[in-house]
């Protein structure tokens, strides 16, 4: 009988063995595992009561993306190009009230737009909209000094009402850059409508509080807020009608004339807290590793800290430099990675143990709308705004992609791109294989994507994938494709490539007024990001991150600027980002091309087939990745992310705290759910064969820490809120300490451990290994995690068996590296 049959059998008796709670958690988010029911549906009052609009989720939030869908609405005029009536306008507000004041709400910030063009005021918080239009309902006064123009006072959180009107839209806390405000939200022509809201928390929006912890006596509990819908109709504040044919028959007054604020309709947001989940003066674990990590590690503390338990902060960082941390000792007890330290790079004098604790994938995501041209089809300017929900792309396209090799990539359009196209949408080769672009990119082409300047093991697991490719492979060496070539600037890329090459950065003198010019070179146009996160977050807002250069105040003085973001209904932005960032941001992720020829895209299935067809790895136990499986269901970008330890340098304390955390991990982690201490969606359970060897790691760590001297076992824990330094050396990845803090570390020296545990001594040759991405997925069914009780009785068993150093235990040795076994692992802490 195979070894996975064996435990498959082992695993399904003690479904019915003792129970052992691991540790305390939160419930499951839903019987099926599946979304939380957080979604809220209201109807309109009065003119809008036929209007039904729901928000997919109201509570556990972070900065995210929802999703605002609408039926019953009358179909927005004109029906494309500019809004005149019939549409909503939505915003986020602060308060604790039943219902929010309309000067609590982030709205305005949009002003500045010209396009899509709309009426007078409705972008803006101006409540005088001259003598021909006044709201009857109005109270605010002009300003003391005189002013004509009365607008709404933006008041923030924690500060009195405001009481006298403003002079203008201007405040302190939110600009066109920060709002998320959606002022022109479009209803189809059967009625409904479809947005994606940005939600933000106190870390985005200062003035708006969401999230923030309030301590009043001996009572904590975290700021809610209000997501607001005003619609817009073809009655306006003075009761005249109008009917959106022309821009002096549309709607001008703001959304915050009472007359319209009267009409909102508003959803209570609920959101987890912000900043510290755990209590001041908890014992603290320091965490380092790569970004995949980083959400599962954020949603998991609070979990692990209850009744308590440790703290573990996190540490984002490169996985190269993870790895030089944990080689030259100075990495905390517990590191995460994609690719294992090479054995014959191993520490000898600490054996590694290896977990795997997440499966993921790295995604092509997208936000891009259609843009018909102003000629074209009724049928066509009928779908105007919507965002495309689809796309396929072979490793080929995705090599025009990333090289620059589009003539919109780079300023200036230099000649050696002269007949290349403009960008990816416009690309007969994609128009080719997605047909229902063709005729949509009036506007903008997409001709790269978003993508961060740090290495990690996933941006070579891409680069893998493309390079496996014949065609792909051919292009980057120079072969045209109907007269597109690479552009010369990054031609025969070697792997393996950590990296995205931004090598042409063409620079252009632009005239910028009264006969001064200012260099404006490629890397301001299409910068990086700091890391995944920023990427998907910025493509769903519609931010290319680019800077442009205009005349400061004095109109003499060159002054960088940051581009405005593309307005909605106008984007079109692409990003390189694991799936569960995807997932979080509401972005649609791309059908990829396998070995295979067929189009798949990342859901637990595929991401579960490409497991099964991943390779033993130089080290014993851990699985690398394998982007050229011929298995037709996998997704091609699949990895898994392990943690590393070196039990010899933990004292007894540390090694009991890290192994709470891989039980947890292997446990409760590891089901679905937007609550704290569940498994951020995205990302796919791991098969119960992997929690079973998760869990065999943890006891071998808990039973070998602090047993052998040679070196200083790692140092007390920390308490929560002191401070803790920061690892140097960066220069491979970006540090970004998650939630409450940062790390722990220690070196020493150890004998091996059981067989039935992943770990690595010196010997061997190195060997690629999997690539991680923590966070997966669209929403899809996950396969059952491995229960909690399953999981208690299982470390039960090692126990009694011989248990933690017992190398000649059939678990353990069906737990070990040996034959087809298969880690994974991933974990890490979102900003929320």
């Amino acid at each position: 009988m195979s070894a996975r049959r064996v435990l498959a059998a082992l695993l399904a008796m003690l479904l019915g063995a003792v129970i052992i709670s691991v540790l305390p958690g939160t419930a499951p988010a839903s019987a099926d595992g599946g979304p939380p029911d957080s979604a809220m549906m209201k109807h309109g009052e009065g003119e809008f009561a036929n209007l039904e609009v729901t928000v997919s989720q109201t509570t556990n939030l972070i900065n995210q993306s929802v999703t605002i869908t609408w039926r019953g609405g009358a179909p927005t005029l004109p029906a494309s190009g500019g809004f005149g009536v019939n549409y909503l306008q939505i915003m986020q507000c602060w308060g604790d009230d039943s219902a929010p004041d309309r000067t609590q709400c982030q709205y305005g910030g949009s002003v500045t737009q010209s396009s899509p063009s709309a009426g007078q005021n409705v972008r803006s918080r101006q409540l005088s909209n001259g003598p021909s239009l006044v709201d009857p309902k109005e109270k605010l006064t002009q300003p003391a000094d005189g002013s004509t123009n009365v607008f709404v006072p933006f008041g923030p959180v924690g500060k009195p009402k405001p009481t006298d009107a403003a002079k203008s839209n201007m405040n302190d806390f939110f600009d066109s850059q920060i709002t998320n405000e959606i002022p022109l939200a479009r209803t189809r022509g059967d009625g409904t409508g479809v947005e994606f809201f940005e939600i933000q928390t106190v870390r985005q929006a200062a003035g708006l509080g969401c999230g923030d912890t309030v301590i009043a006596g001996a009572t904590t509990t975290v700021r809610p807020c209000w997501l607001v819908v005003v619609p817009r109709g073809t009655k306006e504040v003075d009761g005249s009608a109008r009917l959106g044919q022309g821009n002096l028959d549309r709607q001008d007054s703001s959304p915050l004339s009472q007359s319209n604020w009267d009409k909102r309709i508003a959803f209570p947001l609920k959101f987890l807290p912000v900043g510290q989940n755990c209590p001041i003066g908890a014992s603290e674990r320091r965490v380092i590793g790569h970004e995949l990590a980083s959400d599962a590690v954020g949603r998991w503390q609070p979990a692990l800290c209850a009744g308590g338990g440790a703290l573990f902060s996190y540490t984002q960082l490169g996985d190269d430099v993870t790895r030089n941390l944990v080689l030259d000792g100075s990495a905390p007890g517990l590191a995460l990675m994609t690719d294992p330290i090479p054995p014959d790079q191993a520490p000898p004098d600490r054996p590694l143990v290896y977990a795997p604790v997440a499966l993921s994938g790295l995604a092509i995501a997208f936000n891009i709308e259609h843009q018909p041209d102003p000629t074209a089809p009724a049928t066509d300017q009928a779908l105007d705004g919507q965002r495309f929900t689809s796309m396929r792309l072979t490793p080929r396209l995705v090599a025009k992609l990333l090289t620059q090799s589009y003539t919109n990539a780079v300023v200036g359009q230099p000649n050696y791109l002269k007949n290349n196209p403009a960008g990816l949408t416009v690309d007969p080769e994609f128009l080719d294989l997605n047909p229902e672009y063709k005729g949509f990119a009036f506007r903008v082409q997409a001709p790269d994507a978003l993508v961060q300047l740090g290495g990690s093991d996933f941006t070579a697991l891409l680069w893998s994938w493309v390079k496996s490719d014949p065609d792909a492979s051919a292009f980057l060496a120079g072969t045209p494709v109907n007269g597109m070539v690479v552009n010369e600037k990054n031609k025969d890329l070697t792997p393996p490539l950590l990296t995205f090459p931004r090598n042409d950065e063409n620079c252009t003198d632009n005239l910028i007024g009264f006969g001064i010019t200012a260099k404006f070179c490629t890397l301001d146009s299409h910068p990086f990001t700091n890391d995944m996160h920023d990427a998907g977050r910025s493509a769903s807002r519609g931010d290319t991150q680019a800077r442009t250069t205009v005349l400061g105040d004095d109109l003499k003085t060159p002054t960088s600027k940051k581009v405005d973001r593309q307005v909605p209904g106008q984007r079109a932005l692409l990003a390189v980002v694991d799936t569960a960032t995807a997932s979080r941001y509401g972005l649609p992720t791309a059908a990829l091309r396998n070995t295979a020829g067929e189009f798949v895209t990342p859901t637990s299935d595929s991401l579960l087939a490409s497991e099964t067809a991943m390779k033993p790895s130089a080290v014993a136990g851990v699985l690398a990745p394998n982007p050229a499986t011929t298995n037709p269901a996998a997704y091609p970008l699949t990895a898994l992310s392990y943690t590393a330890t070196a039990p010899s340098a933990l004292d007894k304390a540390a090694g009991k705290d890290y192994a709470a955390f891989l039980r947890y991990a292997a446990g409760l982690g590891q089901q679905l759910g937007d609550g704290p201490g569940q498994l951020p969606f995205g990302m796919a359970p791991l098969p119960n064969v992997l929690k079973a060897q998760t869990i065999a790691a943890a006891a071998t760590i808990e039973a070998q820490a602090g047993k052998t001297a040679g070196g200083p076992a790692a140092p007390p824990p920390t308490s929560a809120g002191s401070a803790a330094g920061s690892p140097t050396g960066l220069a491979n990845g970006a540090s970004r300490a998650a939630t409450a803090g940062e790390t722990a570390t220690g070196s020493g020296s150890s004998g091996m451990p059981p067989p039935g545990v992943v770990a690595q001594a010196p010997g061997g040759s190195a060997a690629g290994v999997p690539t991680v991405a923590q966070q997966p997925v669209a929403r899809t069914r996950r396969t059952p995690p491995l229960p909690t009780p399953a999981v208690g009785a299982l470390l039960l068993v090692i126990l009694i068996s011989g248990g933690l150093a017992a190398g000649s235990s059939p678990v353990m040795h069906l737990l070990s590296g040996a034959g087809r076994l298969r880690l994974r692992k991933g974990v890490m802490p979102p900003e929320q």
